[in-house]
């Protein structure tokens, strides 16, 4: 089985809360949950914006085996929402000093059939007085049939880079990696931190085990 986190009752509000630390990146409060996610409580003072609408995927229906003990689909299309993390320090203009950009992207599966994606982004400018947005959103990509039991490929993925300019930073990756696209806003004109920097995160095929 590959590193994918998996968690049969647990939300992924409740999971941000046991494992965030003074210093991590990863925040409870700015978590974004699909709505329709029933066990997904928010948390006192949350911002809860709604993934559903940004969110496409199919599956393939090649890869569908014909185990009986379990079936293989190939989610294709899958993309999140762009997520803006909060400002969290310093004024809110980059001022075309950076920002210097660290990204990692990470599958769980929870309630036994729902496949999420965390996105933390943490953006802080490169000089005093160091603006920065950081922060995590969970997206609900899938919710199988019957329990994931697997997800084969990769389930994490990191990247980081330096903002120059005032333009959308485009980068593509291999089909071997979980990610294929980042569409991000750095730097813009006037204010950023928290209302115009963040990302959207565009995946390769996402291949799932489930029984």
């Amino acid at each position: 089985m590959n590193h994918i986190a998996l968690f049969r009752s647990v939300s992924p509000l409740a999971l941000a809360l046991l494992v965030a630390a003074p210093g991590c990146v990863a925040t409870a409060d700015e978590a974004q949950i699909d709505p329709v996610a029933g066990d997904a409580p928010e948390s006192d003072g949350a911002d809860i914006d709604s993934a559903t609408a940004e969110l496409s995927a199919s599956v393939d229906p090649a890869s569908i085996a014909s185990d009986a003990s379990s079936s293989t689909l190939t989610l294709v299309g899958l993309s999140t929402g762009f997520y803006v993390p909060p400002h969290v320090g310093g004024d809110a203009d980059y001022n075309g000093h950076g920002p210097s950009v660290s990204l990692q992207v990470g599958l769980s599966v929870f309630n036994g059939n729902e496949l999420w994606a965390a996105v933390s982004m943490d953006a802080l400018e490169t000089k005093s007085d160091w603006t920065r947005a950081a922060g995590t959103a969970w997206y609900r990509l899938h919710v199988a049939s019957s329990p994931i039991v697997d997800v084969a490929g990769p389930g994490e993925f990191s990247h980081s880079y330096t903002d120059t300019d005032h333009a959308h930073d485009i980068f593509s990756f291999a089909p071997e990696s979980l990610v294929n696209k980042l569409d991000y806003v750095g730097d813009t004109k006037g204010n950023d931190a928290g209302t115009k920097t963040g990302v959207r995160v565009y995946f390769n095929p996402i291949t799932i085990v489930t029984e």
